[in-house]
């Protein structure tokens, strides 16, 4: 394998292992499902982020995210309902914080329970209704790819990234789920899903202005 080739695949994974681990609308919805709800619906979350990614992907690696990235109305539509939704996620979130009581938070975190199609649609929304992941995805492979880099080449970049970046968002529902952590949090739900909600909202708003 030539060196050139070794170095672009290393380069495309330290990129995006970088954006993968950086705090933004899929880190915060992953977090927030996987400390509200459960280790399962973090799971199903950051499933739902992944199956986004291969579609930013692969629209992007057959040239159409430039399309997207250059056409203003385009960018401006998906930008307003991404703000929309995460506004939405975020104040759900808080409201559902304020009708908990002080006592029986289990029994309300268990009536208050998403269902995995919902964990996973609320990470693929996240994702797919987020305009940076185009700019991102258009910036990074235009530095590697012309039209006449070999589409294995392509699909080997395609696979790295989406690699790295479901791989990191299981890693992180594993970690912070696990019984140490849980254990000391359970008491701070409340909190947690304030914070989380107001993140998401300040994230949304944030997105009203790139």
């Amino acid at each position: 394998m030539e060196l050139d080739h070794v170095s672009s695949l290393s380069l495309v994974a330290f990129v995006s292992l970088l954006a993968a681990i950086s705090p933004g609308p899929d880190f915060a919805i992953v977090v927030r499902n996987n400390l509200v709800y459960s280790r399962r619906k973090g799971f199903f979350t950051s499933f739902g982020v992944c199956a986004a990614l291969l579609i930013h992907l692969f629209y992007t690696l057959v040239g159409i995210g430039v399309l997207i990235a250059s056409n203003a109305y385009l960018f401006s539509l998906i930008k307003y309902i991404g703000a929309a939704y995460l506004i939405y996620l975020g104040v759900s979130g808080i409201l559902a914080s304020l009708k908990m009581s002080s006592v029986g938070l289990q029994y309300e975190k268990s009536a208050q329970e998403i269902s995995d199609c919902t964990a996973f649609r609320q990470g693929f929304l996240t994702n797919m209704l987020n305009p940076k992941c185009a700019m991102f995805f258009v910036s990074l492979f235009s530095q590697f790819i012309t039209a006449d880099t070999p589409v294995l080449l392509r699909i080997e970049f395609a696979v790295i990234n989406w690699t790295i970046g479901l791989g990191w968002f299981l890693f992180l529902s594993y970690i912070i789920t696990c019984q140490f952590l849980t254990s000391r949090i359970n008491q701070f739900r409340k909190a947690i899903d304030r914070v989380m909600g107001s993140f998401l909202v300040i994230l949304g708003i944030r997105m009203l202005f790139i």
